[in-house]
């Protein structure tokens, strides 16, 4: 019995490590590929909205507005979002946000040199 306990508790511990969310409460940065439902080699605001409604809606400015997102992102105006519009887009700072500081190590890398 007592081996039985025992091992139901590693269970459930095992289980709370596996079940933990990513740090910045389960924010998943996009993927091109992923959003690119359609496979056309670029992003419509419709697909950028279905990205959009995935992310949560704390933060002191509310959840973010599907159109404005995609205008910041469309640089040239055009109407879509080029994987190289994609790759330049504006990300806020912090992990899995954009890129390191200048000069600076990414998270969990190493320092340039």
């Amino acid at each position: 019995m007592r081996t039985r306990v025992v091992l139901g508790l590693a269970v459930l511990a095992t289980a709370g490590v596996a079940g933990a969310q990513p740090p910045g409460g389960g924010f998943t940065p996009p993927t091109f590929d992923g959003m690119d439902t359609d496979k056309n080699g670029s992003l419509s605001q419709a697909e950028v909205g279905v990205w959009v409604a995935t992310i949560p809606a704390g933060g002191p400015n509310g959840p973010p507005n599907a159109a404005t997102v995609f205008g910041n992102w469309d640089a040239n105006k055009d109407g879509t979002v080029s994987r190289a519009e994609f790759d330049a887009r504006p990300r806020p700072a912090g992990p899995g946000g954009g890129p390191p500081p200048a000069g600076g190590a990414p998270p969990g890398g190493a320092a340039p040199g």
